[in-house]
């Protein structure tokens, strides 16, 4: 009668023991590493997206400091405009030149809620209060961007550009208005400017307090991961002389279609 080898079994368990200790180390070590690749990736983007947010309320309040120039600009003018009999039309000119004729729209960073979907990028914001917050200030950029595309498209108008260009007197540099013309036509338009700006202006104020309710949370939780971030991000400085070009441009194009 043979007798059993306990001896050989106990090896060929521990064989099958050590064979699965080791697949479960690799799968763990697996796991481990993308976890560490992921938590690091996600520290990354949200440092980065900071960073965003910080120059996307430098650019705003850049703007929101052109648009308030611009709606005192448009008060004086319909205030003016109220009395032609003692309106200077040089001095409306000028002021229309110099606050009026260039105007730009915000842009954010390519950082909205859209963005982040397209991109993939939304993968790396795990907490949900912060995607909210996100998906709410892309509401915000749609809405800012459809009233800074009012406010343009009208200041390019055949209505606004078109009027002042049939009407000045390039070589005087003044306006060819008679009294009733400017305290009806240009006025009439100065107050739709007015309201198109207005309108503009305040949203965007809304728009930056949406940004730094943003910003905030995205504060407390690089806090909670022990990430440090930068604060000293420089207001952006708009290159006036380009964008004076670029107007130029869409004025010629303007001026093509007349």
């Amino acid at each position: 009668m043979a007798t059993f080898n306990w001896k050989r079994l106990g090896r060929q368990v521990v064989e099958v023991l050590g064979i699965m200790l080791s697949i479960l180390a690799a799968f763990a070590i697996e796991n481990f590493d993308e976890e560490l690749e992921k938590t690091e990736k996600e520290e990354i983007y949200l440092v980065g997206l900071h960073a965003d947010l910080v120059k996307d309320f430098n650019q705003l309040t850049t703007r929101i400091r052109e648009y308030e120039q611009k709606l005192g600009v448009t008060i004086w003018l319909m205030n003016s405009l109220r009395e032609p009999e003692t309106c200077d039309r040089t001095e409306v000119l000028e002021k229309i030149d110099h606050k009026l004729a260039y105007n730009f729209a915000y842009v954010p960073s390519n950082n909205t809620y859209k963005a982040l979907e397209s991109s993939g990028d939304i993968k790396f914001i795990t907490n949900a209060e912060l995607k909210i917050l996100l998906f709410e200030l892309d509401k915000n950029f749609d809405t800012n961007e459809q009233k800074g595309r009012h406010f343009l498209d009208f200041t390019n108008s055949i209505t606004w550009a078109g009027f002042l260009i049939d009407y000045t007197d390039e070589h005087a540099r003044t306006l060819k208005l008679t009294d009733d013309q400017l305290k009806m036509d240009l006025f009439n338009r100065v107050r739709r400017l007015n309201m198109l700006i207005e309108t503009y202006y305040y949203d965007m104020l809304g728009t930056q307090l949406k940004i730094q309710e943003v910003r905030e949370a995205l504060e407390k939780e690089l806090v909670k991961k022990d990430l440090k971030v930068r604060d000293d991000i420089e207001e952006v400085q708009f290159d006036e002389k380009k964008e004076e070009e670029q107007e130029t441009e869409e004025l010629e194009d303007l001026l093509d279609e007349l």
